[in-house]
């Protein structure tokens, strides 16, 4: 869903993609007439959305094999050009009138799979950048006029993909960047001569082009992190006339690949769509994160290794680092997409005194590997190519010289889902062969193979499956939740709580105690919740709302102890309990469960089944009135409906409820 800013900061609902898109609004464009323009993922298609109408056209798939539209550029004609992917990508356009009459441009030396990064629309040429047969970044230009490629009299390729010229055309303006100088370049439209004009602070973020007083002012905005500094530049005298410094606001980024330092007292962690590692002291809660240009990107998964290594893998490119805790130093090892087509190392373990990681295929390929490191020598690494044939490597787990997989059957994105059922398997590192292959039916997804006291566990998005270490023969399920979520990447995971004796199970933000002996459970998170980690310690953390990690208490005795506790339900659906200190005081409220929702209007403690155990009766917005069964080992169990409505303006009293 694209959506619509005020200038008041109003956030409104605008438009969706065709029907099937999963992502929608890639580059977005608009037309002369006011009418927006985006991409669409997976359907290959665009949307033209009109802000006077509220009226949405949808163009076909622009061409067989398309999955992406993922960047878009309007002509001064309107005539819109689409960069897609990931099959034979290549340029398609249509008249802004007519989303139906599509022609191709096809890309001299592209990629079979792969993208068009971006396209930028000028006086008669377009500047197209996109994935070469090499999958190396080529840059190159298309004359409008004679529908044909162009060579510029120079090879260079602008800085961070940016260039802009005035709407009526003319000349363009990029950076280009000549060992750390960054000049600002004009460059004829028509014979693609390039002037260098003057230098500039760094590298473009943004351009715009301006005439004003019979002079051509270029804008640029440069800089790094939340650190920036904005220019102009005068073309007529070839030198900044006005210079301003901008502190941008931190943006938090969603927190994912959380690790344990070895010694307990730390975690680190990755960000999505994040350019470093970060970490915060458990003691402290200090933070610190490392320098942006420290080259490790999106973090997918890391392995503590000692107290000096974590292994890091990274997205996009499946790179693999060796990040030192105690120098901060970074140390890069392989790069995987080139040579063996992988992208998102995700799992880790360590086995045959190896250390041994687990990836999904580049965009486009739906076969994962695994890459097999000597922590004694950082240039001896080995690549298997599909310890399962066409299916994601999500998760890892090694004893002894046996490294544990797990598998997924949804690959690179832009590749078809796998067939068969995900599989665990067993692989002996030090004799480099399989050793078993396990499918296990109707899962599509399986992670965190977890071996406990000698007994091999994985997850899946509805509980835990115990499995026979030596053949991979199914012995039980453990069934937690009732979900039918799609193929994806780690949308379950287990570990183990050593205090307990347990394994917390978590998906689709619930978490879940399981005693695997008793076979007994409880639920002790409900709602945004991921990633956990237990730490050297054997406390248990987690993400919660994407950007915090909190600390959870899984060995809980009875949430509402005394008839005497204050208990509310806040608007952001956890049960808050003040324990009673006698004499009429409180202790300040804690968090005792996150299951209760905010649309809670009411609610009353009782033992309402007569168990000595305490439990809620919620009244709610909907005028249903429901029942929380309070826990004995703490927390509640799954709600249940005593009346299906006409609670919404009723007040709860204190009368004797449930069992006499």
């Amino acid at each position: 869903m694209a959506k619509s800013v005020s200038l008041s900061g109003l956030v409104t609902d605008c438009y969706s993609g065709a029907p099937g898109t999963r992502t929608v609004a890639f580059a977005p464009a608009v037309d002369s007439k006011g009418r927006i323009w985006s991409g669409n993922y997976p359907m290959g298609s665009a949307t033209r959305f009109d802000p006077s109408t509220r009226q949405t056209v949808h163009t076909p798939r622009v061409h067989a094999g398309a999955q992406y539209v993922r960047c878009l550029a309007i002509d001064n004609k309107d005539n819109v050009y689409a960069g897609t992917g990931v099959l034979n990508p290549r340029i398609v356009t249509w008249p802004t009138d007519s989303p139906a009459a599509l022609r191709e441009i096809l890309l001299p030396d592209a990629a079979a799979k792969g993208f068009v990064y971006s396209i930028a629309a000028h006086s008669g040429v377009l500047f197209v950048y996109y994935e070469g047969d090499t999958h190396k970044e080529l840059f190159r230009v298309f004359d409008l006029e004679t529908a044909a490629w162009k060579r510029p009299p120079w090879t260079w390729s602008p800085v961070m993909r940016a260039s802009a010229a005035l709407p009526s055309g003319g000349d363009i303006y990029v950076i280009r960047n000549t060992g750390a100088i960054f000049e600002l370049i004009r460059i004829d439209s028509r014979t693609l001569a390039a002037e260098a004009v003057c230098a500039v602070p760094g590298a473009p973020h943004a351009l715009r082009v301006e005439s004003s007083d019979g002079d051509t002012l270029v804008d640029v905005l440069c800089g790094v992190g939340n650190q920036y500094e904005y220019v102009r530049v005068s073309i007529g005298g070839k030198k900044v006339v006005q210079s301003v410094n901008v502190d941008l606001a931190d943006t938090p980024l969603k927190v994912q690949a959380l690790a344990p330092s070895k010694s307990g007292a730390t975690i680190y962690l990755g960000g999505y769509l994040g350019d470093g590692i970060g970490s915060v002291d458990l003691m402290s809660g200090e933070t610190w994160r490392s320098p942006s240009d420290a080259g490790i990107a999106q973090i997918e998964g890391m392995y503590p290794y000692d107290e000096s290594i974590i292994y890091v893998g990274s997205y996009t490119q499946g790179r693999l680092f060796k990040f030192n805790p105690q120098t901060k130093s970074v140390t890069e090892l392989i790069e995987l997409r080139d040579v063996h087509l992988q992208s998102r190392p995700f799992a880790w373990a360590q086995a045959g005194g190896k250390v041994v990681a687990g990836t999904v295929a580049e965009y486009g390929y739906n076969t994962g590997a695994l890459a097999i490191i000597n922590p004694l020598n950082d240039s001896d690494i080995t690549v298997i190519s599909g310890p399962i044939p066409g299916q994601s490597v999500l998760g890892l787990a090694g004893e002894g010289d046996i490294v544990y997989g797990t598998t997924g059957i949804k690959g690179g994105y832009g590749s078809v889902d796998d067939t068969k059922p995900a599989h665990v398997f067993a692989w002996d590192v030090r004799q480099k062969r399989l050793v078993w292959q396990k499918p296990l039916l109707g899962e599509v997804e399986i992670n965190s193979p977890l071996v406990v006291r000698g007994i091999l566990y994985v997850s899946t998005n509805n509980g835990v499956i115990r499995l026979n270490k030596a053949s991979g023969d199914l012995v039980f399920r453990y069934k937690l939740l009732n979900r039918s979520a799609a193929p994806g990447y780690k949308t379950s995971g287990i570990t183990y709580l050593p205090q307990l004796n347990s394994i917390v199970h978590m998906s689709g933000g619930t978490a879940t105690v399981l005693d695997m002996e008793a076979r007994t459970r409880r639920e002790i998170l409900r709602g945004n919740y991921a990633d956990m980690v237990v730490s050297g310690g054997g406390k248990l953390y987690c993400v919660e709302d994407g950007t915090n990690i909190v600390e959870v208490d899984a060995i809980q005795k009875s949430t509402v102890r005394s008839s005497a506790d204050l208990v509310t339900v806040g608007a952001d659906g956890w049960l808050y309990v003040a324990r009673s200190l006698g004499g009429g005081k409180h202790a300040e409220p804690l968090r005792a469960d996150s299951g209760f929702g905010p649309t809670v209007r009411g609610c009353h403690v009782v033992d309402w089944d007569g168990d000595g155990i305490l439990d809620v009766v919620t009244s709610h917005d909907d005028g249903t009135l429901q029942l929380h069964r309070g826990l004995r080992e703490g927390g509640f169990a799954v709600p249940e409906r005593l009346a299906p409505g006409g609670w919404r303006l009723r007040q709860l009293a204190e009368p004797f409820w449930g069992l006499a």
